[in-house]
């Protein structure tokens, strides 16, 4: 998978099972990267283990169709090709049903006294075709550009939603920025995805994060 230029540490890995009666599970894995004793930005990326026969559908075709986010989009929507991109505000909190990619990797900020944000801003891309899926999401760190870190933690609420950041053009410059890096980022995600990125092709950071 391409990955903005820095180093990036695994944080965290599990297989899930699938609902597909021939698929064998799907793989999660957590990536962070850590900067001046920041998270700078982490990813997730999600594939399933095994090939299928009968197509799938795009696993977050319903954000990709939400219309109270920052951006959704369907590039493709074909039975069996699939692609979708979105950008959309994620608040922090570890419940019961959190992914363990994700409490492993708070618990890997934690060992590191490394603060996790109550918020990021997040980039996702997700394709299909016949066989096979895979979804890549991008989240990146306000705080390490000077924000201070949001008063109202519910996602409704947030000070990055939708709704709030239309009235403050620092937060709606920081949010453009990454729409903006998620449409001109798509053919290079989509091509690690599909396996054919070329040897040592990388993706630039956001302009509000560089």
């Amino acid at each position: 998978m391409p990955l903005p230029a820095g180093e990036w540490l695994v944080t965290g890995v599990n297989q899930s099972t699938m609902t597909s009666a021939d698929a064998s599970g799907q793989t999660n894995v957590g990536l962070a990267q850590i900067a001046d004793g920041k998270l700078r930005a982490y990813m997730s990326l999600s594939y399933n283990e095994r090939s299928i026969s009968g197509g799938w559908t795009v696993p977050a075709s319903k954000t990709c169709t939400r219309t109270e986010i920052h951006h959704a989009v369907m590039v493709r929507d074909r039975q069996l090709d699939r692609s979708c991109l979105y950008v959309n505000h994620i608040v922090f909190n570890i419940a019961s049903n959190s992914a363990k990619w994700w409490k492993d990797t708070v618990d890997y900020a934690k060992q590191n006294k490394t603060p996790v944000p109550m918020a990021t801003i997040q980039s996702g891309f997700v394709v299909s075709d016949r066989a096979n899926f895979m979804s890549v999401a991008y989240y990146f760190n306000p705080e390490v550009k000077g924000f201070a870190p949001p008063q109202n933690t519910a996602w409704q609420t947030s000070d990055w939603n939708v709704l709030y950041v239309a009235t403050d053009e620092k937060k709606k410059a920081f949010v453009q920025s990454v729409i903006d890096w998620a449409e001109t980022s798509r053919p290079v995600v989509e091509a690690g995805l599909a396996g054919k990125l070329k040897k040592g092709e990388g993706l630039d950071w956001p302009s509000a994060m560089q």
